[in-house]
């Protein structure tokens, strides 16, 4: 009986032309689709990103619109605001000034109004003035007197261009503040005589306004040898070191808190009697 031997069949690799066609060529598709959907996803993630991070546009403005706030301005009937071109660009105040810039209660206070263009002596002006930021209806000329002020009130004046039958825009000047009157300045003497080697007493008297907060004394030229004020109550206090022959003069002065100073040169009889 013959042995009958086993043979291996050995595996012969196939050449990659010999390999099934098909497959390789649809993963290459699938790959480039996947490709293309990624990149449209990560381009509409970063279009989404952009539109929220753009700042709001405001729409554009027509052309010949100009943008701007404008101050309302009040005519009267038949009288036409003016415009920036033509006949009404003469009719726009450069500048409203106020005169003094430092007034007291009883100054009378004038407006002084300049325009940018035009001829300001054919032009008529409205004025309607101002005291801490409201209307003074009886004030329309071009001088604030007459009118109760008192220390530290603020005044204004609003001023209007006509010419014409039109009207420029209102103007409005700085605000010019109320500064106190003057104080006033007397001596009293507290001592009746003057003795030599004894202190001799003289109160100063103010009249300031009453609205004014303080007021400070001082001495000034001509001064006295051994003569002492105190700021804060004007009272002088001298002892006469030697006997003095005629009269005898020294200056002092008194300031409110405005920088309103009244300065006086006051006279003393040295009719001087020797001490005990």
């Amino acid at each position: 009986m013959k042995k009958t031997k086993a043979t291996a069949t050995k595996a012969v690799p196939l050449h990659r032309s010999q390999q099934p066609k098909g497959k390789p060529t649809a993963q290459k598709k699938l790959s480039v689709k996947s490709a293309i959907v990624a990149f449209a996803v990560f381009s509409a993630l970063i279009i989404i990103w952009q539109w929220n991070r753009s700042p709001a546009t405001a729409p554009a403005t027509p052309a010949g619109v100009e943008t701007g706030t404008l101050a309302a301005v009040t005519t009267a009937p038949g009288v036409e605001t003016a415009t920036s071109g033509g006949e009404g660009s003469g009719l726009i105040i450069a500048a409203v000034r106020v005169s003094p810039t430092q007034p007291v209660a009883t100054d009378p206070i004038t407006a002084v109004v300049s325009l940018v263009g035009g001829d300001a002596s054919v032009t008529t002006f409205t004025y309607q003035w101002k005291r801490n930021g409201q209307v003074i209806p009886e004030a329309t000329a071009n001088v604030l007197k007459d009118i109760p002020l008192k220390r530290r009130d603020r005044i204004s004046v609003v001023a209007t261009a006509f010419r014409n039958g039109a009207s420029g825009p209102p103007a409005e000047s700085q605000i010019v503040f109320i500064h106190g009157l003057p104080p006033t300045l007397e001596m009293k003497i507290l001592t009746p005589k003057i003795r030599l080697g004894e202190p001799f007493e003289i109160q100063l008297i103010t009249a300031a306004a009453s609205d004014s907060d303080k007021v400070v004394y001082s001495l000034i030229s001509p001064f006295v040898e051994g003569m002492t004020i105190d700021g804060y109550t004007g009272k002088i206090i001298w002892t006469p070191p030697r006997v003095f022959k005629g009269k005898l003069l020294f200056g002092a002065t008194v300031a409110d808190t405005d920088g309103n100073k009244t300065t006086r040169v006051f006279e003393l009889d040295m009719g001087t009697e020797p001490g005990p």
